[in-house]
């Protein structure tokens, strides 16, 4: 039986940080769009290619019945915080690069680990929709 994969993207200044939950192969991707002295969301064409490449590597058939979930976390920091719109455009890159359903983190908390993933998807083994 297929259950979703929960693909975990931490958002850097300057790179994206992927895995999914549950495994321990982690990839880096640069991303040039990402940096930008005002808002972590830049270019918005370079961050959807970055975003692309990171879905394909993790891309296995499961994923072409059941499409992933993906949590976008904005790790860095920005005074005032991020408006909805950056959220929403990494919402749309998620979207557009294959995501079943995106959910998204802001700079509120830092990185998460399996059992905070775990919490926030409900348990991984047992939920029949992931």
């Amino acid at each position: 039986m297929f259950r979703r994969q929960v693909i975990y993207v931490q958002v850097y200044v300057g790179y994206f940080l992927a895995r999914v939950a549950g495994e321990s192969r982690t990839i880096r991707r640069d991303c040039a769009g990402l940096i930008h002295p005002r808002t972590l969301f830049g270019d918005y064409n370079t961050i959807q290619a970055a975003m692309n490449d990171i879905l394909k590597e993790f891309r296995t058939l499961q994923t072409y019945i059941l499409k992933p979930h993906v949590l976008v976390h904005a790790i860095p920091k920005f005074e005032g915080g991020y408006t909805p719109i950056e959220l929403r455009a990494f919402r749309e890159v998620a979207l557009v690069a294959g995501a079943g359903i995106p959910w998204l983190l802001d700079d509120r908390q830092g990185p998460l680990d399996d059992q905070q993933l775990s919490e926030i998807f409900g348990t991984l083994k047992s939920n029949p929709l992931l």
